[in-house]
C-alpha cells in the first residue's frame, strides 16, 4: 500500500472487524490460541498495515518496503490475520492454520509465511533485530521505517533496553517501535510479574520520542502513527498502546484467564455472533 492509497478512519474500522473475524476463524481451527490477544491488537494491527506502513503485498520483498518485526512471535494467529486483510494471503488459506506443510505456523516464521520478517519464540528480541535493519537502512541510504511490534512482557527483557540504547544512541529516526500493553502475560498480570512503570518517562529517559494511546481508539491511533511518522527528531520513537484482551467479543473481554485462551465448538460460534453484534452496534 502505497503512501498516497491509505485507509482512513471510515474504512478502518470495518477492516479491523475482519482482522479480528480472520483470528477468530484460525482459532476455532484448533479450538484453542492465543485469541485474546489477536482481538484486543487489531485495531492497532489494522492502523499499522492499513494506514501507516508503505508495502506492496503483491511484492513481500520489495526493498522500498516498511519492514514490520512481529517480536512476540505467539501473535502469529494475529499477524497471519492483519496479512490476510493486507493482501499477502488468500483467506481461504486461515483453515490451515497450525497444520503440518502450513504457511501459517503457530508462532510466527521467517520463510514460512510472505510478509513476515523474523522469526518468533523467545520474547525481547524484535527492537535489537530493528536497530540492526535500521542501520542496515541508513547506510543503504533506504527511507524505509522498520516498525518492532512488542507485548509488554518483553519490556522486562534486557535485549529490549539494550537495543533502545543504541536505537537512541545511533539516532535512528526510523525505528517506530509499538507495544500492546495488554497487561497480562503467561506467569499472570504483567505489571504483578514485573512492573516496568512509568514507560513513558523511561522510554524518554532512553531517548525516544514517545506517545500513549488507547489501542482500541482508531482516531487515537491514526494520529498517533501519523505524529510518529512525521516527528522530525533524530530520535526513535514509541507508541505504547493500551489494549483490552479479547476486545469485539463481549465473553471473553472480562475473561479471567485469557493469555491462552481453550472454547468448546458452541463457543465459538458464540465469539462469532458476539464479533457480529459489536459490529452492528
Amino acid at each position: 500500500m502505497s503512501q498516497t492509497n491509505r485507509l482512513h478512519n471510515s474504512d478502518l474500522a470495518e477492516r479491523a472487524y475482519r482482522v479480528r473475524r480472520n483470528a477468530l476463524i484460525m482459532a476455532e481451527v484448533q479450538g484453542q490460541g492465543y485469541i485474546a490477544q489477536a482481538l484486543g491488537v487489531s485495531d492497532v494491527l489494522a492502523v499499522t498495515y492499513l494506514h501507516a506502513m508503505t508495502h506492496r503485498p503483491e511484492q513481500p520483498e520489495w526493498e522500498g518496503r516498511d519492514r514490520f518485526l512481529l517480536s512476540v512471535g505467539h501473535y502469529g494467529i494475529a499477524h497471519y490475520a492483519i496479512l490476510t486483510e493486507a493482501g499477502y494471503l488468500p483467506e481461504e488459506e486461515l483453515v490451515t492454520y497450525g497444520m503440518d506443510d502450513s504457511r501459517l505456523p503457530m508462532s510466527g516464521m521467517y520463510h514460512y509465511t510472505p510478509g513476515a520478517e523474523m522469526s518468533g519464540g523467545s520474547i525481547g528480541l524484535g527492537l535489537p533485530m530493528a536497530v540492526g535493519m535500521g542501520l542496515g537502512l541508513k547506510r543503504k541510504e533506504n527511507p524505509a521505517f522498520v516498525y518492532a511490534f512488542m507485548g509488554d512482557g518483553e519490556l522486562a527483557e534486557g535485549p529490549t533496553w539494550e537495543a533502545a540504547i543504541s536505537a537512541a544512541h545511533y539516532k535512528l529516526d526510523n525505528i517506530i517501535a509499538i507495544v500492546d500493553f495488554n497487561r497480562i502475560q503467561a506467569d499472570g498480570p504483567s505489571m504483578s510479574v514485573m512492573s516496568t512503570e512509568p514507560l513513558i518517562e523511561k522510554f524518554q529517559a532512553f531517548g525516544f520520542h514517545v506517545q500513549r494511546v488507547n489501542g482500541n481508539d482508531l482516531p487515537a491511533l491514526v494520529g498517533a502513527f501519523d505524529t510518529a511518522r512525521n516527528h522530525t527528531g533524530a530520535q526513535p520513537r514509541i507508541i505504547i498502546c493500551d489494549t483490552k484482551l479479547g476486545s469485539g467479543v463481549d465473553f471473553l473481554e472480562g475473561r479471567e484467564k485469557s493469555h491462552f485462551v481453550r472454547l468448546e465448538a458452541d463457543d465459538w460460534k458464540r465469539a462469532h455472533a458476539a464479533l457480529d453484534a459489536w459490529r452492528a452496534a
